[in-house]
């Protein structure tokens, strides 16, 4: 057993990378986050309309415009499993998975083994990866395709440099993974707008790549990448040219050019972004831990140190990935609205495990080699066993390091932050129970939820704040939207009225007191009041 374990350790270490990846994705799902956000519900909403009509959009305009794929996705899950809270998690959770096994392949092309699955390894288990796996935001989608699309791409183009190809010129398998590097490229531009940086990369990176090692096969197989790619990518093309607005949204609103001082915002939305890292991270409770640096502090300095070895090698491998993680750091630099900001830095976290990865693999390259130069050395027997030993033992002193940062970042995802009153403030907790309980009502009960009066109204008549409630409710519970200067519309029926605020409003309260002084006002959970007429 032992033997086999050593013959195929490779696999079987990268199989439990796989599965810790499944694990820090799926267990508790239906607890953790504790809520739904009225962004992850808006999904949801539009995911129900396109299934009650037929018709799926390539770009969503509400909540500021969404690329289409999540909601096509959305949809598939809520026909499977219903419209339940975790549904629309399934598939970011799904794509978290996939980003950690093509992380492994992609920085095993690019860096060997022992770089890979220290990389991916540290995908699999990071708050910053784990956190967007398990959130209804279409971010997360981005970065399998990312990952895949690159790596099939660099797989075909490896294939026909003579001076690496150790299989020959087979020109009709490499067009294949030219095709399949094409399709998952243009699929990844319905994900998330971020994407969009990625065809920078792709002309920073390959086409001088192409020029060095320029072939007539290399050509058409990378034109036959970019055909690929146009062809998929082209009904998304064709709305952001008929919609210009939309394929803008609010970056207008939020870059930094539209400050009084551009260079001045620039500057502070640099150090912020670089800083992110190892210093502050993302203060939004729904992206972090608040203010927590994106990387472990441990992983945080392998990732500096990993830096400094690229820049120090600088072969193309390591241009390629420091051009990955500056060019997708863009999205954060270039705006000014809540830096540091993990969502939108998001595409640039692959890049930044891989780092960590050549960090953690460099430290221990350079201890084994100290300890073969110790038994080298040595004098007596007995001294050459010792060091034989700390060698042989050093793989369980990695193996205990890493443990140890699983076990920190379990604690810090799945103990401490869900448990925070912040966090589930984020997460809109109040709402969910207050779907809950309206939900467990008889239908004989006349129930009404009030949203703000600034609120605006969405292709479903309510607005974002409304979606949480609309979405968990849907099917299940007949519940009435009434805005908060509409209370006219409120008819009380035979039975008990159930009067819902979304939010907790003192001022609210007391108008509906008023308008209703026979009710009485219940808490169904900490600060979310109902009020229950008779």
């Amino acid at each position: 057993m032992t033997k086999l374990f050593y013959e195929h350790k490779n696999t079987v270490v990268l199989l439990l990378i796989i599965a810790i990846a499944i694990f820090f994705r799926f267990w508790q799902f239906g607890s953790i986050p504790p809520g739904l956000y009225q962004d992850e519900a808006m999904n949801g909403a539009n995911a129900l309309s396109s299934l009650n009509s037929g018709e799926y959009k390539i770009f969503y305009t509400d909540n500021n415009g969404r690329e289409g794929m999540i909601i096509w996705l959305d949809a598939l899950a809520i026909k499977i499993f219903g419209n339940e809270l975790w549904a629309l998690r399934f598939f970011p959770a799904l794509a978290g998975v996939l980003a950690v096994l093509g992380l492994y392949f992609l920085s095993k092309e690019l860096f060997g083994i022992k770089i890979a699955l220290a990389s991916s390894f540290f995908m699999a288990v990071s708050f910053w990866a784990v956190n967007f796996s398990r959130m209804g935001f279409r971010a997360n989608l981005m970065l399998p395709f990312l990952i895949w699309s690159f790596y099939f791409l660099y797989y075909s183009l490896k294939l026909l440099i003579p001076r690496i190809n150790s299989f020959g010129d087979k020109m009709g398998i490499t067009r294949f993974y030219f095709i399949i590097a094409g399709v998952l490229f243009g699929l990844g531009f319905f994900t998330y707008i971020s994407y969009r940086f990625a065809p920078i990369l792709l002309a920073i990176y390959f086409l001088p790549y192409l020029i060095k090692h320029g072939s007539k096969k290399i050509g058409v197989g990378f034109l036959l990448f970019l055909l690929t790619t146009l062809i998929v990518a082209l009904p998304i093309g064709i709305y952001f040219l008929n919609n210009p607005g939309d394929f803008f949204g609010r970056s207008g609103q939020v870059s930094v050019f539209s400050s009084d001082n551009p260079i001045k915002a620039i500057a502070i939305s640099l150090v912020t972004t670089l800083g992110m890292f190892n210093v502050l991270g993302d203060l939004n409770w729904r992206h972090n831990f608040s203010g927590s640096p994106q990387l472990l502090w441990p992983v945080g300095l392998l990732f500096i140190l990993g830096i400094f070895i690229s820049f120090k090698n600088f072969k193309w491998q390591d241009k390629f990935l420091l051009s990955w993680l500056f060019i997708f750091l863009l999205p954060n630099i270039l705006t000014t609205e809540g830096n540091p900001h993990a969502l939108r830095a998001l595409g640039a976290m692959p890049a930044a495990m891989v780092f960590s990865g050549i960090g953690l693999i460099w430290i221990y390259e350079k201890f084994k080699k100290f300890i073969d130069n110790k038994i080298k050395n040595a004098d007596l027997l007995a001294r050459r066993n010792q060091f034989q030993r700390i060698k042989k033992e050093s793989f369980l002193l990695l193996a205990v390091f890493l443990f140890f940062i699983a076990a920190i970042e379990f604690d810090k995802y799945f103990l401490r932050w869900p448990q925070n009153p912040r966090t589930i403030d984020a997460f809109s907790k109040n709402q969910v129970e207050i779907s809950k309980y309206l939900n467990g009502l008889p239908n004989s009960v006349l129930k009404y939820v009030v949203w703000h009066v600034g609120d605006k109204p969405t292709s479903n008549e309510l607005p974002v704040s409304a979606q949480t409630v609309y979405f968990l409710s849907y099917g299940k519970s007949n519940i009435n939207y009434v805005k908060a200067d509409e209370f006219d519309k409120i008819k009380l029926g035979e039975n008990n009225t159930v009067i819902a605020p979304l939010y907790f409003d003192l001022e609210l309260i007391h108008e509906l007191n008023k308008k209703f002084p026979e009710g009485k006002i219940e808490f169904i959970y900490l600060n979310t009041p109902i009020l229950i007429v008779p």
